[in-house]
């Protein structure tokens, strides 16, 4: 969630490392800050608001020692003195993550002044407690007493050493020809290196006199890692002539799909081609039951891959929060061949996934993940499927989600022909799909023109049913999270056992509606909904559209597919129109009012 930059090397203008820290910016936060030492003194410069606010603190100040942060609050309100870094005495820190018994600590130091309301400064005052000269041994000291997930870097003005520490939350460290760049993310280093090295639960990092070593405190020994080469498109994260990355990433879901195909389908046969290590593991199973577990967008996926499994593949399943998940009682559970775990995560660092996904692996449960950063903690722990959407900027998920689909659907894919069944319908229009995303994206801009009639509305409703009712979940949490209108999706088939109370001529309703087996009795939903002065605005293809088009205010339209691909079709109008209000309400569409694009805490 929040954005850590660190530095130790040669000297460098100190707005180098506030250029680093901007590249991180799509993470959310609500203020910013950084320490740098220079000329014999630790300089501290934080603000309340965006990093451009620092720029003008810090001059043209030299440095080779340095931290910076972007915090998004959990532990105190957004203000100056609860920006990170903090210091305590020649040490400055800056710290990602949730110190549970940071109350105890705090009892434990009453001798320190403690200037903030947050969590965060007990580390850095618990490690200067322990310091004798040696910022490495107080670190090891130090994180004996931690409890909680957490990523830090401490700077020590005496020495000039510099120490990375994870547990849980991520970071990697880049490797210069001048020196080491750590960062809580991968995209914002690739512009300085390509070289990584990303550190595992325990790993401290520890600079001095430009040497490195890295000493896991949960092993009790040295460790080595591996390096990476880190082979990303540095284009994916510029605007590339767009207005905002969501839209751009929206424009990009052709590419995606494509690129997540790849290699993927024998083209001749129609035959799902899964890589080897995750199709050695399925045909090890005698599966008849999957459960999803993600969070947020990534738990939509796990719903439509809820029905995919249950028809498809002809396997009971269901999807659930992980944020409730890791909360139910395991005691009964009892490892078994025949259940198969899916894990899905944007970042591969969502804090509750990993959780669940590390305790059912301690169980000996099967599990595959479905991460898109390679390299997240996700990827290197478990058996992985990723997929291939590149880098995401906007905090509001797109093209990530497309991409999940796509695995999704192709896992299923894959165990359905296992069983027999004759899927070659639903592959040989797969194949094809991301072209009638592309032809979807090249005729989009009526929907801004639509979308400037629902500004000034407060509340919006969406209904859909069977695959469409997730897809109608994801549309409003669309329009929630970047407008800020307050949105709920339910199954159509629902509408009557409450939802149908709220409506009037002030809540709308966005029914997702292509054509199906269900067609009239959409239509009926329609009517009731038209009966209490309701405006509706439907989503349709040329099918759906003749039986509606009379009976509603306004269409969003795309394409007919297969029943099986309609969500692939569906959710980029709903992504366009969400984006459409809120760039019409002159909001941040990129970085939402107290979102973060990795939760890496509970």
């Amino acid at each position: 969630m929040c954005g850590i930059v660190g530095y130790k090397g040669n000297f460098i203008n100190v707005k180098v490392i506030l250029d680093t820290l901007k590249l991180l910016e799509y993470r959310g936060y609500d203020s910013a800050g950084l320490a740098f030492c220079s000329e014999g003194n630790l300089f501290v410069r934080k603000s309340k608001g965006k990093i451009d606010n620092l720029y003008e603190m810090v001059d043209s100040l030299q440095t080779d020692l340095v931290v910076a942060h972007t915090r998004w609050a959990t532990h105190g309100i957004p203000n100056d003195i609860n920006a990170h870094p903090h210091t305590s005495g020649p040490l400055a820190l800056v710290h990602n993550g949730i110190i549970e018994n940071y109350r105890e600590i705090k009892e434990r130091l009453k001798d320190y002044d403690f200037k903030s309301d947050t969590d965060s400064e007990v580390i850095v005052h618990l490690i200067h407690s322990f310091y004798k000269g040696n910022l490495f041994d107080a670190v090891l000291d130090a994180v004996k007493i931690l409890k909680g997930a957490f990523a830090f870097v401490v700077i020590d003005n005496n020495t000039k050493d510099l120490v990375a520490v994870k547990m849980e939350s991520p970071i990697v460290i880049g490797l210069l020809d001048s020196g080491f760049l750590i960062s809580s993310d991968i995209p914002s280093i690739i512009k300085w290196t390509r070289k990584i090295i990303s550190l595992e639960n325990g790993d401290v990092f520890y600079v001095h006199s430009n040497e490195f070593k890295i000493y896991n405190f949960l092993e009790q020994k040295f460790v080595s890692r591996n390096v990476e080469i880190i082979e990303w498109d540095i284009s994916v994260a510029e605007k590339s002539g767009y207005k905002h990355f969501m839209l751009k990433e929206i424009n990009e879901q052709g590419k995606v799909i494509r690129d997540t195909l790849f290699g993927r389908i024998d083209e001749e046969s129609l035959k799902v081609v899964l890589d080897d290590k995750v199709r050695e593991f399925l045909d090890s199973l005698n599966i008849d039951n999957i459960i999803y577990i993600a969070c947020g967008t990534s738990y939509h996926a796990g719903l439509i891959g809820s029905y995919y499994s249950n028809e498809l593949a002809g396997i009971n399943s269901t999807a659930f929060y992980a944020s409730e998940y890791r909360y139910i009682e395991k005691k009964y559970f009892t490892s078994k061949n025949n259940t198969l775990y899916i894990f899905i995560s944007q970042s591969g660092e969502t804090a509750d996934t990993l959780f669940v996904a590390r305790e059912l692996k301690q169980m000996g449960e099967n599990i595959v993940t479905i991460p898109n950063v390679i390299g997240s903690s996700m990827y290197r722990e478990f058996l992985s499927f990723p997929t291939r959407a590149g880098i995401e900027i906007g905090v509001a998920a797109t093209k990530t989600f497309t991409a999940q689909l796509v695995n999704i659907l192709l896992l299923n894919l894959y165990l359905a022909q296992k069983k027999g069944f004759d899927v070659s319908h639903v592959i040989q229009e797969l194949l094809f799909i991301h072209e009638v995303v592309d032809g979807i994206l090249e005729n989009y801009e009526y929907i801004f023109d639509i979308a400037e009639k629902y500004v000034d509305y407060q509340h919006f409703m969406y209904l859909g049913r069977h695959l469409m009712y997730p897809v109608a979940m994801e549309g409003a949490l669309k329009l929630k999270e970047i407008s800020y209108i307050h949105a709920e999706a339910y199954a159509a088939g629902e509408m009557k056992h409450g939802p149908i109370a709220l409506i009037d001529n002030k809540m709308p309703t966005l029914y997702v509606l292509p054509f199906n087996k269900m067609i009239n009795k959409n239509i009926s939903n329609i009517q009731e909904v038209k009966a209490r002065r309701g405006k509706v605005l439907a989503l349709v293809d040329k099918k759906s559209k003749e039986f509606v088009k009379d009976l509603v205010d306004d269409l969003l339209e795309t394409k007919y597919v297969n029943e099986y691909l309609q969500p692939f079709v569906t959710v980029i109008p709903l992504q366009i129109f969400a984006y459409s209000v809120a760039d019409f309400k002159g909001l941040n569409v990129d970085q939402p009012r107290n979102l973060a694009k990795s939760v890496t805490v509970e």
